[in-house]
C-alpha cells in the first residue's frame, strides 16, 4: 500500500485486496461523522489517524482498509479531463501515488458495494465514481456517484459542508463536481434525459454563477449546458447580460470578455443582429481595458492587435479597425480586412452510423487494429486527374494564380495560373489537390475517426498502457520514444487533440529517419565545417524521396508531404515546430487526421503479427 510519508506506486506484488467485511469492520461512518469538509486534505486526516491507531493496536487488516480509503480519497480529480478524470497527486521518476485504474477486478467490485454504505457524500462519490470508471457495466455505481455529487453540491451551496484548506469558494468546487456528474450522466442516460435532481442542481449553480459574477464558472457551465442540452440561448443571453451589467471596472476584463462572447453567440443563434453587434463591441472593449492595464508598448500593442483580430472575425467594424491601426506599430495584418469566410455542409451521418455499427462488434485488440485502417492514402494519380478536371471546369484558374497568407497577413506561398498548353509542374498539382484533401480529411475525421473513438471510449476507458504493445513492437518507433508515442495515441483516442498533436506531430520526422537508417538508406547532411547534421523533413522528402517511396509507397509518401510539409498546405510539422499551432489548429480536421496518420504508420508494419503478438499483448494490459 501507499506509504503516507513517501508517495509511490500503489500497486505491487505484495499488496492484498481489502474485503467488504474488512471495510465494514472499520466503521468509517463513525470516523468521519464529525467532519463536514469537502476538501480531500480534511477527510484524509481522520482516515490517516484511524489507520495509525489500528496499526498500533495490532489490527493490520483494519489499518489496511483505512489506508485504502485514504488512498482513494487522495486520487486527484481532474473534472476537465473527461477521458482520464483521475490522476496521481504526485508523480516523479521514482514513482507516483495511486490512480483509479490501480483498483481493478475484485477490489473494484468491493468498492462498488461498499460505496452504498458510506454516509459522507465526498467519500461515497469517490468510491462510486471510481467503481463505475473502472467498469462501465456498473451502472448502479454510476448513478450513486451522480446522486452523491448532487448531495455535495446541495450541501455546499447551503453551507452544510465547507472547505478548510484554501479559498472556501462554493461555486468553483460545485462546478467541478457538477462537471463530473454530467460526464457520468451523459454515459448512462440519453441526451437531455438526465435525472431531475441533477438538472435542478445544475440550474441553481448556473444561475448563482451569473448573479455572483463568477465569470469563469458561468462560461464553463454554459458550454457544458449547451453540450448536454440543458440550456437554450434565450436563458443564456438573459443570464449573461445580468452577469456583466452594472459591475463597473472592478472585475477582470478577460473573464468578463468570455461572458460577452457567449452573449454575442446567443444573439447570433437567435438571429438578433443588433444585440449581437452590441455584445461584440463589448468584447473589444474588454481587450482595450486590458491594454490600459499594462505599461510597456509591446504589451499594449499585443492587446490592440488582439482587438483588431477580434473585430475582423466579427466583421462590420471597418471604421473602428482603421482607428485601432493607428495605435499599432506593425500594419502587416491590413490585407486581412478584405478576407471573408465561406461555409459548406458535410453530411456524414450514414458513414458515422456505419462506423459505430462495425466497432460495436469488435474486441479491444481488433478495435485498435481496425482504427488504424479506417482510411487509406488517396491515390496520387487520382489527385492529378482531379486537378486537371477542375482546371478545365473553372476557367478563371487559367487567368489567375493564387496567393496564400498566414493568420498574420504574411504571404507564405504563391501559385501560377494553369497553362493548358504546357505540362503542369509537380508543385501546381500539389496545390490543386489541397481542397480535395481538406474535404477528404474532414469526412474521415467526422465520419469515421471521431464516431469510432467516442463509441469505444464509452465502453473502454483507454489509457496509455493499452498502446505499449503496439509502440514497443513497431519498427516505426525508435527505442526510447515509446512513452511519447503511447501517450500521444492515448490522448488521440481520448479526444485531447491538443496534447496528441504536440506529442505526435514532432515525432514523424525522426521516425522516418529511423526507418531509413534501418534500411541503410540514410546519410546525414555534411555541413561546410565538416560537421554533420540530420536532415529535416523537407530535404528528406526531396533528396531521399525515392528511398522513402520504396518503403512507404508513392501514395502514402505524397500524403505525408501534403499534410506535414508542403506549403500552402497545412504543413503541420513546420507549424508545430515554429509554435504556430494554436488551440484551434490542434482541433482541426487536418491535425486530428495527422495524428491518426502517425498511428496508421505505426500499426501498418504490425498487421501480419497482430493476431499472434500484438493482440495478446493488448489483452494483457
Amino acid at each position: 500500500m501507499t506509504n503516507f510519508d513517501n508517495p509511490s506506486p500503489l500497486k505491487n506484488e505484495e499488496s492484498k485486496s481489502v474485503s467488504i467485511t474488512e471495510l465494514r469492520a472499520i466503521d468509517v461512518n463513525s470516523v468521519l461523522a464529525e467532519f463536514r469538509d469537502v476538501d480531500r486534505h480534511s477527510i484524509s486526516e481522520p482516515l490517516r489517524e484511524a489507520s495509525t491507531k489500528a496499526e498500533e493496536y495490532g489490527d493490520q487488516r483494519g489499518s489496511a482498509a483505512l489506508r485504502l480509503l485514504h488512498d482513494l480519497n487522495n486520487i486527484h480529480l481532474r473534472a476537465e479531463d473527461r477521458a482520464e478524470p483521475f490522476g496521481p497527486i504526485f508523480q516523479s521518476t521514482k514513482g507516483r501515488t495511486c490512480i483509479a485504474s490501480d483498483f481493478c477486478s475484485e477490489q473494484n467490485d468491493v468498492l462498488a458495494e461498499f460505496a452504498k454504505e458510506i454516509d459522507h457524500p465526498v467519500l461515497k462519490a469517490r468510491l462510486a465514481d471510481i467503481a463505475w470508471y473502472n467498469n462501465r457495466a456498473k451502472a448502479e455505481a454510476g448513478r450513486l456517484a451522480i446522486e452523491s455529487y448532487c448531495e455535495i453540491i446541495e450541501n455546499r451551496q447551503s453551507g452544510q459542508i465547507h472547505r478548510t484548506y484554501g479559498d472556501d469558494d462554493r461555486l468553483h468546487d460545485s462546478a467541478d463536481y457538477l462537471q463530473r456528474a454530467l460526464q457520468i450522466a451523459a454515459r448512462l442516460h440519453k441526451s437531455g434525459m438526465f435525472p431531475d435532481r441533477l438538472k435542478s442542481v445544475f440550474e441553481v449553480v448556473y444561475e448563482r454563477s451569473a448573479t455572483s459574477q463568477q465569470y469563469v464558472v458561468f462560461c464553463n457551465l454554459t458550454e457544458a449546458g449547451l453540450g448536454y442540452r440543458l440550456l437554450d440561448w434565450d436563458k443564456i443571453v438573459q443570464l449573461a447580460e445580468r452577469a456583466v451589467n452594472d459591475t463597473g471596472d472592478q472585475n477582470y476584463p478577460q473573464a468578463k470578455k468570455g461572458v460577452w462572447e457567449l452573449a454575442a453567440r446567443g444573439y447570433e443563434n437567435l438571429n438578433d443582429d443588433v444585440n449581437k453587434k452590441r455584445c461584440q463591441r463589448e468584447v473589444i472593449l474588454q481587450d482595450l481595458k486590458m491594454c490600459d492595464q499594462v505599461s510597456s508598448s509591446a504589451a499594449q500593442a499585443h492587446w490592440v492587435r488582439i482587438a483588431v483580430g477580434e473585430l475582423r472575425r466579427f466583421g462590420g467594424f471597418k471604421e473602428w479597425v482603421a482607428e485601432l491601426r493607428g495605435r499599432l506599430r506593425d500594419l502587416e495584418q491590413a490585407s486581412l480586412d478584405e478576407f471573408d469566410t465561406y461555409q459548406y455542409t458535410l453530411d456524414v451521418k450514414d458513414v458515422a452510423l456505419g462506423t459505430i455499427a462495425v466497432f460495436e462488434k469488435l474486441t479491444l485488440p481488433d478495435i485498435l487494429l481496425q482504427f488504424s485502417l479506417l482510411s487509406q492514402p488517396v491515390s496520387k494519380t487520382m489527385l492529378k486527374a482531379y486537378a486537371d478536371e477542375s482546371a478545365k471546369k473553372y476557367i478563371f484558374s487559367q487567368l489567375f494564380g493564387g496567393s496564400y497568407t498566414d493568420r498574420d497577413g504574411k504571404v507564405i506561398a504563391q501559385t501560377s495560373a494553369h497553362q493548358p498548353e504546357l505540362e503542369q509542374s509537380e508543385e501546381w498539382y500539389k496545390t490543386q489537390s489541397l481542397q480535395y484533401l481538406e474535404i477528404h480529411r474532414k469526412h474521415v475525421v467526422a465520419g469515421r475517426l471521431q464516431p469510432a473513438g467516442q463509441n469505444v471510449m464509452a465502453r473502454f476507458p483507454l489509457e496509455q498502457r493499452h498502446f505499449l504493445p503496439i509502440v514497443e513492437s513497431s519498427p516505426f518507433v525508435q527505442p526510447g520514444y515509446q512513452h511519447v508515442f503511447s501517450l500521444g495515441f492515448a490522448r488521440l483516442w481520448q479526444g485531447d487533440y491538443a496534447s496528441a498533436a504536440c506529442l505526435l506531430i514532432p515525432q514523424l520526422e525522426n521516425s522516418i529517419r529511423y526507418v531509413l537508417k534501418n534500411t541503410d538508406e540514410y546519410q546525414a547532411n555534411m555541413m561546410p565545417d565538416l560537421t554533420q547534421d540530420d536532415l529535416s523533413l523537407t530535404p528528406l522528402l526531396s533528396r531521399m524521396r525515392p528511398a522513402i517511396e520504396k518503403i512507404f509507397g508513392e501514395d502514402l509518401t505524397n500524403e505525408i508531404d501534403l499534410l506535414f510539409n508542403f506549403r500552402p498546405g497545412p504543413a503541420l510539422r513546420h507549424e508545430m515546430a515554429h509554435g504556430k499551432m494554436s488551440d484551434g489548429h490542434c482541433y482541426s480536421s487536418d491535425s486530428i487526421y495527422g495524428c491518426w496518420l502517425i498511428y496508421h504508420l505505426t500499426c501498418l508494419p504490425l498487421i501480419t503479427h497482430w493476431k499472434d503478438i500484438i493482440g495478446p499483448g493488448i489483452e494483457a494490459q
